[in-house]
Order: C-alpha cells, then sequence, then structure tokens
C-alpha cells in the first residue's frame, strides 16, 4: 500500500481489494493464529495463500449480508453433473469454464443447492433482531485498519466486517451455533486473538474506548439458526495475552530471521500425557472390571 506507514503508523483505508489486503506484510490475526501454533506455519502461510473451496461460502455470506465483496452466482444447473451417488459436480469443460470466468471476474460461483443455503443464512441473519440492530447502525463495512504496536512497533492490520464508531463486529459461518459449541469455535480460530486485534486497531486509528467485539453467527445449513454473541472480559483478557505473546514471537522471528516448529529445541523427547477424558474413561471401565 502506498504510503504506509504513515508518520503516526496509524491508518484507516475503505474499499481495499482483498487480495491487496492479504499480501500486505502486516501482521493480522490470521498471522497471529499461525504464530501461536509456531513460526514454522506462519511463515508457510505467508510463503502460500491457499484459497479453498469451503472458503467461498463464507465469502459469499458476507457479500449478501453486508452489500460488499464477491459477489455470488449460481452455476446454471445444466452445465453440471450429477454422479451415481447423486452428489453433483462441476466436471465438464463448459461448466469449468464458467467456474472459472466467474472467478476471474471476482465472482463466487456456487452451485445451486449452495447458492439456496447462501440466500437462507442471509435470510436468516436479516430476520434476526440482534444481528439486525447490529447491521443497522451507522457504519463503516469491510474497512482495513493498520497502526504500529505501541509497546513492539511491529506493523498490524485488520479487516472488519462491521466498524460503527467504538463497536466491531463480523459475521461468521458455523455449523452449530449452540453456545457450548461456540466456545470451542472462538477458541479454535482465534476470535479471541481476533477481536482483541480489532479493538487494539480501533483504539489507535480512531482514538475511541472500543466496546467489546459483537459476533454474528448464522449456521450454513438450515434452519440456518442466528446467534449473536458479545465477547466479554473472559475472552477480552485471554486474547489480549495471546495477541501479545504472537506479537512478541513475530518480533523475535522477524529480529534473529529463523522461523521454528513448536518442537524445535534439543533435550529430552517429550512425554506425552493422556487428556482428562481419556484417563475418566479409563477410571470407569477400570471400576466396571472391564480392565
Amino acid at each position: 500500500m502506498s504510503g504506509w506507514p504513515p508518520e503516526d503508523g496509524a491508518t484507516l483505508v475503505e474499499a481495499m481489494p482483498e487480495e491487496e489486503y492479504h499480501a500486505h506484510p502486516a501482521l493480522s490475526a490470521s498471522g497471529m493464529k499461525q504464530l501461536l501454533r509456531s513460526p514454522l506455519h506462519y511463515q508457510q502461510s505467508r510463503a502460500v495463500r491457499v484459497e479453498k473451496p469451503a472458503f467461498d461460502v463464507g465469502h459469499a455470506a458476507h457479500s449478501l449480508v453486508l452489500g460488499v465483496g464477491k459477489e455470488p452466482v449460481e452455476i446454471p444447473e445444466n452445465l453440471l453433473t450429477t454422479r451415481a451417488d447423486g452428489v453433483v459436480v462441476i466436471a465438464s469443460a463448459k461448466a469449468k469454464e464458467w467456474r472459472d470466468n466467474a472467478y476471474a471476474e471476482g465472482k463466487v460461483p456456487l452451485k445451486p443447492k449452495t447458492y439456496a443455503e447462501v440466500i437462507g443464512m442471509r435470510d436468516a441473519i436479516l430476520a434476526n433482531p440482534k444481528a439486525r440492530a447490529l447491521l443497522e447502525l451507522p457504519r463503516m463495512t469491510e474497512v482495513s485498519l493498520f497502526a504500529l504496536d505501541p509497546e513492539t512497533g511491529v506493523p498490524l492490520r485488520g479487516r472488519l466486517d462491521i466498524l460503527a464508531g467504538a463497536k466491531c463486529g463480523d459475521v461468521k459461518t458455523t455449523s452449530d451455533v449452540r453456545t457450548f459449541k461456540l466456545r470451542s469455535v472462538i477458541y479454535e480460530y482465534g476470535y479471541d486473538v481476533q477481536g482483541e486485534v480489532y479493538r487494539l486497531l480501533t483504539q489507535l486509528v480512531l482514538g475511541v474506548d472500543p466496546e467489546p467485539v459483537e459476533l454474528i453467527f448464522v449456521e450454513k445449513a438450515a434452519p440456518y439458526e442466528v446467534r449473536v454473541v458479545r465477547l466479554g472480559e473472559g475472552w477480552q483478557v485471554g486474547g489480549y495475552a495471546r495477541m501479545r505473546t504472537a506479537i512478541d514471537i513475530f518480533q523475535s522471528c522477524i529480529e534473529f530471521d529463523v522461523w521454528p516448529g513448536d518442537d524445535y529445541e534439543d533435550g529430552p523427547v517429550e512425554e506425552i500425557e493422556p487428556p482428562a477424558y481419556y484417563l475418566s474413561d479409563v477410571d470407569r471401565l477400570t471400576g466396571a472390571g472391564v480392565l
């Protein structure tokens, strides 16, 4: 991005092309998640950015709900092939050409069933009062924020679905919006880290005291249930600690130009212990006289 970094190290960019944003060298929440796994995984993710077809549903849902991004288009049914097992596939040369042209135009080609599911997700989100309240705020959409971390000077970036003053929000697709499931999803996908990156960038760029991040979760299959959650103090404390750890790892790797895997130090082989649920199951079996 031309003019980066600005003198104060903070800037906001609207309508930044997605490819340009992802190519930017500043550290993002996604990069932090990779660093927390291992610097080796982070280095690989930067060297080869993989766009999986599974991402298409998320891109399409974002476009329909937020009104920006890659437009979903339905692949004509007559171009598709139904296999003997009933699975609809893109097999013919014409179908593949149609799909590739859609991608080249910056669109998201979807099979009819998937397209109908994305429409269902959009309608469910817009019918949810809590989601609609967030979406109807005066806001900027798909906005990119850049700033220098005040503690280390590491350049940071974040791309927010919804920025409404001190309020940040994101739309997430998932398989199950029950609360106990979402707790695992938030941790597994690093949405706690992402939330704290958003809050830090909002503070640095806009000079506001950021509110807790709100996430709109929608199920990817009928009945497309929706749940809106706020990342409270526990997630904020944990996400901030994980964010700071990732930034420190990044700074160290940049300084020494070493990007190790998770198990790289000399020493004895790690003895791996079973998880609590395994031990509980063994106790149950032992008590029943099985072992």
